[in-house]
């Protein structure tokens, strides 16, 4: 007589035994404290008011494509709120072509647009300064583009409703 490689009662055994852990993860669940924001609090609110009232608009990809945002060659759909700041204009946009919201905030300075693109906590990914007869290229100043960064961050805290 010929020996099986596995039990067959051992098979049944496993299971039988299988459901009934997996529905004792499920109830595990759902007595779990439910997150009450899916982003940060002031994150969440910013893609409140960036869906509500900020504009459709299509955003030329060269600089997004430096910074890793890349729709196959295609302009980049943003939900975008633009506004003038003592010291140039700000625009924030609302990046929602991937699965994920993100956020590309953008001032002017001189001739020169510098562009921060960030998450909904936001922490900043990568920054590039695009001249206006140039290419965009990344920010390699990592302390200019912080400060940058902080100072466009603050402009748009301000400015959101509901502070």
């Amino acid at each position: 007589m010929t020996k099986r490689s596995l039990d067959r009662r051992s098979f049944l055994r496993v299971a039988a035994i299988v459901p009934l852990a997996l529905s004792a993860g499920a109830c595990a669940d759902m007595f779990a404290p439910k997150k009450r924001y899916t982003l940060t609090p002031r994150g969440d609110r910013m893609v409140r008011w960036l869906q509500s009232d900020g504009r459709d608009a299509m955003m030329a990809p060269e600089a997004f494509a430096v910074m890793g945002l890349v729709n196959g060659g295609r302009d980049i759909p943003v939900k975008q709120i633009g506004m003038d700041g003592r010291d140039g204009r700000y625009v924030i946009s609302l990046v929602g072509f991937r699965s994920v919201h993100e956020f590309v905030l953008h001032r002017k300075q001189g001739d020169t647009l510098i562009f921060h693109h960030c998450d909904t906590k936001f922490t900043r990914f990568t920054s590039v300064r695009y001249p206006r007869n140039g290419s965009p290229q990344f920010i390699t100043d990592t302390a200019f583009a912080e400060s940058d960064f902080q100072q466009q961050i603050a402009f748009w805290f301000d400015q959101m409703p509901g502070r």
